[in-house]
């Protein structure tokens, strides 16, 4: 038997007004005017209060995470750190490789688009099919435990 309740748009939490975008560091429902990351608690907070975590890794030039919202539908992240270390980067000097994608989020009957920005520095760029500087290290681990396991079990074959 269906019903034709209402279907309940969540609100911002900041305002009450229609939420268009869930922030992605906080995961807060927030409307158009509080999606930048200055202009909702607790990630404003968080901005002002660790300032020098936010700097380049290599020359110390700020580089603050950014977000806004062009539409109800359509919202930029630039989180501005290497997609391969996580380390933060200034996109003046030290980015090798940038790369823009768009990401589908469902939430309840609606979707967003987020634009999202991805950097690479000069270490991660040429090993960003791997998952960059973690992501080769996360395989050379893996081998190593393979070749290991293989070893052991070799010389348990051995000894029968």
């Amino acid at each position: 038997m269906a019903t034709n309740l209402p279907v309940a748009v969540p609100s911002c939490r900041e305002c009450g007004i229609q939420s268009v975008a869930r922030c992605p560091s906080c995961r807060r429902a927030l409307c158009l005017d509080h999606f930048p990351r200055d202009e909702h608690q607790p990630c404003a907070a968080r901005l002002r209060d660790e300032a020098i975590r936010y700097s380049c890794y290599i020359c110390g030039a700020a580089s603050l995470p950014q977000q806004w919202s062009s539409t109800s539908f359509a919202h930029y992240i630039d989180p501005h750190t290497c997609a391969g270390c996580g380390r933060y980067i200034c996109d003046e000097h030290h980015t090798r490789l940038r790369i823009e994608g768009v990401e589908l989020a469902h939430d309840g009957l609606r979707s967003q688009r987020y634009h999202v920005t991805r950097r690479y520095c000069g270490i991660c760029a040429p090993l960003r099919h791997v998952g960059g500087l973690r992501g080769a290290v996360f395989w050379l681990v893996g081998m190593c435990a393979a070749a290991v396991a293989g070893g052991l079990w070799y010389v348990e074959f051995l000894a029968r």
